[in-house]
C-alpha cells in the first residue's frame, strides 16, 4: 500500500516537472536538432536501433551520428542503455517536432 502511494506522489511529481519546464526543452530540442537529418537520428535511438540503422537512413557520417550522441547525451536528451545503445530521452512528436508518419 505505501509503495502504491509513493508511485503515485512521485507520478504526480513527474507531471507537474514536465509541464513546468516544456517550454525549454522545446526550446533545447530545437537548438540541437536543427534539421531533418539530426532530428531524423535522434527519434530512432530509441534502444533498439543500431548506430548503422540510423547512419543509413539519416544520411549520416558515422563521425558526426557519434559526436551528435555524444553530445546529447551530456546535454540530457539521450541515455546509453544496456549494451552501450543511445536512447533518447523525449519523443519529438509530442513536441510537434517530427511527423510519426516519418
Amino acid at each position: 500500500m505505501a509503495e502504491d502511494s509513493a508511485l503515485e506522489m512521485l507520478t504526480e511529481i513527474r507531471n507537474w516537472i514536465r509541464a513546468a519546464n516544456f517550454a525549454s526543452v522545446h526550446a533545447l530540442l530545437e537548438s540541437e536538432l536543427p534539421d531533418p537529418q539530426s532530428r531524423t537520428a535522434y527519434q530512432m535511438l530509441d534502444g533498439k536501433a543500431s548506430m548503422e540503422q540510423v547512419r543509413i537512413a539519416s544520411k549520416m557520417s558515422p563521425n558526426r551520428l557519434v559526436a551528435l550522441t555524444q553530445r546529447w547525451t551530456s546535454r540530457g536528451l539521450m541515455e546509453v542503455v544496456e549494451d552501450k545503445k543511445k536512447k533518447r530521452i523525449f519523443d519529438l512528436s509530442d513536441f510537434g517536432l517530427i511527423n510519426t508518419k516519418d
